[in-house]
């Protein structure tokens, strides 16, 4: 029997990895807040870990039952650990094994139950009773470093228990080693660059490059480079059965950076924002496709294009900030970018009515301050 899996991702961004879903080879999907559900096998969760840029996590879902009072999320939980399911060959009894630690992190959505820690609370209780009662011990709790990632959904006073199996968030790609001020999340910025429209040709320039986030993830796209080429840590690595043969060949898909004409240039007023991105790009493989310099936006004589703008500009969140930046963002646009692609990151409300361009296209996404 086929998985069922669960890719989410940030408010606003599931048309985009929808796509990449399908674009990997699933057809099945279904497109749901903040994430999307499709089903799969074993090879599908270790693929979709691998390949996917808008993705948070990737999880398995195990059971869903009535959770509209501790006793049902208790007696649930305990179904589930005595119960004779598997889950494309992974069964109860090998997943609950009690030499295996675990965690449990709830969130709860128009329920009776609001509070989360008493949720996951009620879950564990029912988990480690249940091990009790079959394997005569129970399983310790890692907070830290568990062995299982389970995850609680309760919605409607319906309980659904899942199994992270990215472990860190899949935004963390591995390759930032520095830091600017307020860098930009990698899955986003990967949406960005497949929400413009750009085709891969031409070079990429950042104007206000800070981490470097947004042309390290430009080169992924262009280059059909894996965002998970440089993480070292999966939580399905520690799971029974896991298939470390499929695995590292799989991990030969996307390394290697092709010999190519691509061209990465990034500026910032900041001398330890550029600092910062060189130092990014060379751990992601890309140094010899990158350049920088300090200095400003407005005197950037960019190359012949077209190719990519690409921009997060530091104007803080409230378009009252810097009320006068949009307008001058948009003129630089207009007259130094012609025929470009380009795909800006706002903070608030201000980009469409004051930059003075009409872009073809606005997306919000809910992914904290920006």
């Amino acid at each position: 029997m086929s998985l069922r899996l669960v890719a989410t991702c940030a408010l606003g961004l599931e048309e985009f990895l929808e796509a990449e879903l399908r674009n990997l080879g699933v057809s099945n999907c279904n497109r749901e807040r903040g994430a999307v559900t499709f089903s799969g096998t074993w090879d599908d969760v270790l693929r979709t870990n691998w390949r996917l840029r808008t993705a948070n996590r990737v999880l398995v879902e195990l059971a869903a039952w009535d959770g509209s009072s501790a006793e049902a999320l208790e007696a649930g939980a305990g179904r589930l650990v005595e119960s004779t399911l598997a889950w494309d060959g992974l069964r109860a009894v090998e997943l609950f094994d009690p030499g295996r630690s675990f965690a449990i992190r709830a969130t709860t959505a128009r329920s009776q139950i609001h509070d989360t820690r008493w949720v996951g609370l009620k879950v564990k209780d029912g988990i480690v009773d249940a091990q009790r009662r079959r394997f005569g011990r129970r399983a310790s709790i890692d907070r830290k470093n568990p062995d299982l990632h389970l995850r609680v959904w309760l919605s409607r006073d319906q309980a659904t228990l899942l199994l992270d199996t990215s472990g860190d968030p899949l935004d963390r790609r591995g390759y930032r080693v520095a830091t600017s001020e307020a860098p930009v999340r990698e899955n986003l910025a990967a949406a960005c660059i497949l929400a413009s429209g750009w085709n891969g040709q031409g070079p990429v320039v950042d104007p206000m490059c800070g981490s470097g986030t947004l042309l390290a993830e430009a080169a992924a796209v262009a280059l059909d480079l894996a965002p998970g080429r440089h993480r070292t840590r999966w939580a399905f690595e520690r799971l029974p059965g896991f298939d470390r043969a499929a695995w590292e060949s799989l991990r030969e898909e996307g390394t290697r950076v092709p010999e190519t004409g691509l061209r990465l240039l990034g500026v910032d007023q900041s001398p330890a924002a550029i600092e910062a991105s060189s130092a990014n790009l060379r751990k992601a493989g890309l140094a010899r496709l990158s350049s920088f310099e300090v200095g400003d936006a407005y005197s950037f004589q960019p190359p012949a294009g077209p190719g990519l703008l690409a921009v997060n500009p530091a104007y803080g969140e409230r378009l009252e900030e810097n009320r006068d930046q949009w307008p001058r963002l948009g003129d630089l646009m207009k007259q130094r970018y012609p025929g470009w692609k380009a795909v800006v990151l706002a903070g608030g409300e201000g980009l469409g009515k004051h930059i003075g361009l009409r872009p073809s296209r606005r997306i919000p996404v809910r992914n904290g301050p920006l």
